[in-house]
């Protein structure tokens, strides 16, 4: 678990980890809401388990499709808007834009899971 925890903040969102044996003290953390609700949505890749993390997946995927070619003005105004409110959808929302714009996993090009809850703390 350590290693995934490495692996997708440090390698990944170039994170640096701080070791010790607390930075806050729980209470303050409930208090402020951080434990309920500083979670992200993750998706993983069906076949080799992959985690990403489905906001950033979906805008990677949307500014591709709206610089490329073949889509037509009309779904690229519909993308641009969906790429405004991105951090305004919940969990559901966003697996439904997922499945909506064909989102694959950028690597193997498999599918998705749909999204789950990922508490960062």
């Amino acid at each position: 678990m350590v290693n995934f925890w490495r692996n997708h903040f440090v390698v990944e969102e170039n994170m640096l980890e701080v070791e010790c044996t607390m930075l806050t003290p729980e209470t303050i953390l409930k208090a402020s809401g951080h434990v309920e609700r500083f979670t992200d949505f993750m998706v993983k890749d069906v076949k080799t388990g992959d985690c990403y993390r489905a906001d950033h997946l979906l805008e990677a995927h949307l500014e591709k499709a709206v610089e490329g070619k073949g889509v037509s003005d009309e779904k690229k105004e519909e993308m641009r808007a969906v790429l405004r409110q991105l951090d305004n959808y919940g969990m559901k929302e966003i697996g439904e834009l997922i499945a909506k714009y064909g989102c694959k996993a950028p690597v193997t090009n498999n599918d998705l899971t749909d999204p789950a809850e990922f508490n960062l703390m």
